[in-house]
């Protein structure tokens, strides 16, 4: 028994499920993964690569749930090749060049941040505060939300570019991409569902193209593969991919709830206690 707890398929299993838990659950997937490097005695990643195709495991499920949205978009863009528009999409216009819109500063942002990133996950000072701070973001975005009144459809091109922005700077470790880019749709207006479902449709493209980037980088860690860790590859990203699609539901619920900032506790109870912690370590 010991030996399957040590085991690269048990490791990838147990990532796949945190991926996807905390991949849209508003509570950080890369702050859980820090912290679960600094806290746990021993704890390793198996490989950069399996942490790629985890993500590539959430890709799948948010496909997979806004896949008619996603079949719409695209669409879209094949009636703009084509040199036309048909009449009464205005919805899915706003739609398109609100992603496109958005992945423009989470690119850019992304890129300017990604050499900190290593530094800021490799202190549980850094990420405590970054979790902190999401668990104020949701109780702002929550408060912000009911001083405004919600507007129907998407959200506009400069909101799009601030849920954008804010999807850039969760790239920190801590800062969760889910709460960042809902609580800013809400706060500039947008209602709760459609918030939620633009958030998850603009981290498609972010998802996608920093998994291909991760993975052309780390491709060299396919050589000298055993089975295990072959099998470990894949069984990781599909139990993210189900867990994923589970937690996108689940925020979904929440939000048409009302619940959403609840996760406001848990992300700040978390962060206090790696704050404190990593002060007496001092990491």
């Amino acid at each position: 028994m010991e030996a399957w707890f040590d085991s690269v398929i048990f490791q990838a299993i147990v990532l796949g499920i945190l991926q996807g838990l905390t991949e849209f659950l508003p509570i950080s997937s890369s702050g859980h993964l820090a912290l679960c490097k600094q806290a746990i005695p021993g704890f390793e990643e198996p490989g950069m690569l399996l942490d790629v195709m985890l993500h590539v495991g959430t890709l799948a499920a948010v496909t997979a749930y806004y896949r008619r949205d996603i079949i719409e978009v695209v669409g879209m863009v094949l009636r703009y090749v084509r040199g036309g528009r048909a009449a009464g999409d205005a919805e899915s216009s706003k739609l398109l060049w609100g992603i496109v819109i958005a992945s423009v500063p989470t690119a850019v942002i992304g890129l300017l941040l990604e050499a900190r990133v290593e530094v800021f996950s490799g202190s549980m000072l850094y990420v405590g505060a970054a979790l902190i701070a999401t668990g104020v973001m949701l109780i702002a975005g929550k408060i912000l939300s009911e001083r405004v009144i919600p507007r129907p459809g998407n959200p506009g091109y400069i909101a799009g570019f601030a849920v954008g922005v804010a999807q850039g700077i969760a790239v920190i470790p801590g800062i969760s991409r889910s709460g960042a880019t809902i609580s800013m749709a809400r706060s500039l207006g947008t209602g709760g569902a459609e918030a939620a479902r633009f958030a998850f449709l603009i981290s498609i493209p972010a998802i996608a193209g920093a998994a291909l980037l991760k993975t052309v980088e780390y491709m060299d860690e396919i050589k000298g593969f055993t089975a295990e860790q072959a099998v470990a590859y894949v069984v990781g990203p599909l139990v993210a991919a189900v867990v994923g699609y589970a937690a996108i539901a689940a925020v979904m619920r929440e939000v048409k709830e009302g619940r959403f900032v609840y996760y406001s506790i848990y992300c700040i109870f978390l962060g206090l206690n790696a704050v404190v912690t990593g002060h007496y370590l001092g990491s």
